[in-house]
């Protein structure tokens, strides 16, 4: 019998807490977004092409992540018994998804800098000119690579039915978190300067501030939290690697608790700073989910009146 406790502490409940609020609405978000794209010129932009690529990743990492925790204590011996493949499939996507949303976050950083201080170059206009087609391949296909490269290990395995932990090569354990260390600090420090270069330009031209550009300015502060996200996310893996290395087992073991968070903030955060920030979006969904209420509310009415009517006859 596998013990929950072994597996959900106090930041679980509070993840999974998270996780039943914001996961409607982050889909809600989703499905909007993906009907204007049909039909609205202004959402088949880069950026929505981009942001769209960015909410796959993050509600597909937050289900992923609630379906692991989910199933080691409801259907243990499955996984146990699917273990080839399940064990290095779970411990390789943690890492996966990591670096696909960081690289997101830092694309979308890259095309406000590119759209708000270098609107007139010849690359922002190419790349504001692209296909959907291929912003979906610049947003998956380098991530995915690189993944394949850095965290394929199939050798990974569980301990045993009852604990489900994973079984992994120290070097490969230390190799993981090196790499995914790094490619965080990259991806934080392309952010930080384009953010620094951002506001810059932004203070140059203060007194000069037309619509277009305070509209830009806005999705620039959407793209930003999730880049303080990623800085907390970057925190907690140097702290981690810096307490496993020195043997601090106490404290390694106390930091580990706080993974479902620091993972999960990098998610959860994104559907707030639609909400916030991105206004043209906000009242799309808005206006999306009280159409669906009314149309819900007369299709229960006219279910009701047909059922009067019959009992009528």
């Amino acid at each position: 019998m596998v013990s929950i406790k072994g597996h959900f502490n106090w930041t679980h409940a509070v993840y999974f807490g998270l996780f039943v609020v914001i996961m409607p609405i982050y889909f809600l978000i989703l499905v909007c977004l993906l009907k204007l794209r049909k039909s609205e010129n202004a959402f088949k932009t880069t950026f929505y092409s981009l942001l769209l690529q960015h909410s796959i990743a993050d509600v597909v990492a937050m289900g992923l992540y609630a379906f692991q925790k989910v199933s080691y204590v409801l259907i243990p011996d499955l996984i146990f018994g699917k273990q080839e493949f399940l064990a290095p499939f779970f411990y390789n996507c943690f890492f996966w998804f990591i670096i696909i949303r960081s690289s997101g976050v830092a694309l979308l950083t890259i095309h406000r800098y590119l759209v708000i201080v270098k609107s007139f170059f010849s690359l922002s206009i190419s790349i504001q000119k692209l296909k959907s087609w291929k912003i979906i391949l610049m947003y998956w296909i380098p991530a995915m690579v690189f993944d394949s490269v850095f965290y394929s290990d199939p050798t990974v395995q569980f301990d045993s039915v009852e604990n489900l932990k994973n079984i992994v090569n120290p070097e490969t354990t230390l190799r993981s978190t090196i790499v995914c260390i790094s490619f965080l600090s990259i991806s934080c420090f392309i952010c930080a300067i384009s953010n620094c270069l951002i506001i810059k330009y932004v203070r140059a031209k203060s007194s000069s501030f037309s619509k277009p550009l305070q509209r830009e300015l806005r999705l620039t502060l959407q793209v930003s939290l999730p880049f303080g996200a990623q800085l907390v996310l970057l925190c907690f893996m140097i702290f981690a690697n810096l307490y496993a290395k020195t043997g601090n087992n106490e404290m390694m073991v106390y930091i580990r608790d706080f993974f479902p968070l620091a993972n999960g903030f990098l998610s959860f955060i994104s559907p707030f700073t639609i909400l916030l920030f991105n206004r043209d979006l906000t009242k799309r969904v808005r206006k999306f989910a009280c159409h669906r209420s009314v149309k819900d509310v007369q299709s229960e009415v006219s279910a009701k009146v047909s059922v009067v009517s019959i009992k009528m006859i």
